[in-house]
């Protein structure tokens, strides 16, 4: 998969800029505040139809403006034009090849995209939300299966949690009608958890291949998936719950409590972890979502670099470019403040590179 050609219409802080990318890497350079990460986060959001950064789509629209747009090329092996507008106070519609599509799920998976940016350190420091969106996306890009489910199980879940806070208003509790929630949510949950155990495996697989060779010295380093239904079926577990979600008028336990545990040896990362190895840990895990979706998809992902040079020194750096200098990896979108910096990295590779400066 590679892209060709962006243009932006009034999205984020830019008015209007078309760029064209006929290079193996391209570097995207210029100082602070000048967009390069919106560059980035725009073509993210032609892959997942969601912003990287921004939690709602009116953050995404230029001040002053009522409408943005996203518009690229992108070849496959067959052409393909994405359209993707933005619109105050209004549902974000997606165009493919001068098609609309109905739903913008129908979409993901046909545009795959990793990126890796200073902000991923959340992974290990935030809370367990963003490591369950990471292990999501990642399955959601292959299996539209699980995407779907995953839909469908969050729906009956706002249900099933909105109808235990009417339990509580009105001080009657109907099992029957909870029953009904319950029965949608328990399959739904089932298959999440078979498969996120299937891809976590996997995942620590390529992640211990790309940890070993950022690692300073041999260390240890493993994510391990926690999940209530690890120990029990969840038609046993949410019976057995009923109880406490009555009190608390929400739903307790499911695979919407889930996470990753990122393991230093014995002992968990977040919490006697350095911040170099932190920062490895996360570039490797993300080259691991890479090689799997490689992997599923049968082609190379479009890989998103964010200020490089700000998440890990520069040997390790240099480790990272060889890698990416390999055909292991295709396109290639780098940002950074100093082109001399990146030219003195990829000066020896073979692949080709071109700068652009906002």
């Amino acid at each position: 998969m590679k892209i060709q050609q962006l243009a932006l219409y009034h999205f984020k802080n830019h008015s209007q800029l078309k760029l064209d990318f006929d290079a193996d890497i391209t570097c995207i350079t210029g100082n602070n505040g000048q967009g390069k990460t919106n560059v980035l986060d725009a073509i993210y959001m032609l892959s997942t139809c969601k912003s990287y950064f921004n939690a709602y789509d009116y953050q995404l629209i230029q001040h002053g403006e009522t409408i943005a747009s996203i518009n690229a090329h992108f070849d496959n092996g067959q052409a393909i034009d994405l359209q993707l507008q933005i619109e105050a106070n209004k549902k974000k519609k997606l165009k493919k090849n001068d098609k609309f599509y109905d739903k913008l799920i129908d979409h993901i998976g046909l545009i795959n995209v990793v990126m890796i940016t200073p902000n991923d350190i959340e992974l290990v420091i935030g809370h367990s939300e963003e490591r369950r969106r990471f292990l999501d996306i990642c399955i959601s890009q292959t299996d539209r299966v699980y995407l779907n489910t995953l839909s469908e199980y969050n729906k009956v879940l706002d249900q099933r949690n909105a109808q235990l806070k009417l339990f509580a208003k009105h001080r009657h509790f109907d099992s029957i009608m909870l029953e009904v929630y319950d029965q949608k949510l328990i399959p739904a949950a089932e298959y999440i958890h078979q498969k996120r155990q299937e891809v976590v495996a996997i995942l620590n697989t390529h992640f211990q291949h790309y940890y070993s060779l950022f690692a300073s010295e041999q260390e240890q380093m493993k994510m391990v998936y926690d999940s209530d239904l690890n120990a029990s079926d969840y038609s046993t577990l949410i019976k057995q719950s009923t109880d406490k979600d009555l009190v608390l008028e929400r739903t307790s336990v499911g695979v919407h409590k889930d996470d990753l545990t990122f393991q230093l040896g014995e002992f968990a990362l977040k919490k006697f972890g350095s911040q170099g190895q932190s920062k490895a840990f996360v570039i490797a895990l993300k080259l691991a979502q890479y090689q799997f979706l490689k992997a599923h998809m049968n082609t190379q992902p479009i890989l998103l670099l964010d200020d490089l040079f700000e998440k890990i020194d520069e040997a390790r750096a240099q480790k990272l470019i060889d890698l990416l200098q390999t055909n292991a990896f295709g396109q290639i979108l780098i940002t950074d403040t100093h082109s001399q910096r990146v030219k003195k990295h990829f000066e020896n590779g073979s692949k080709t590179i071109k700068f652009v400066s906002l």
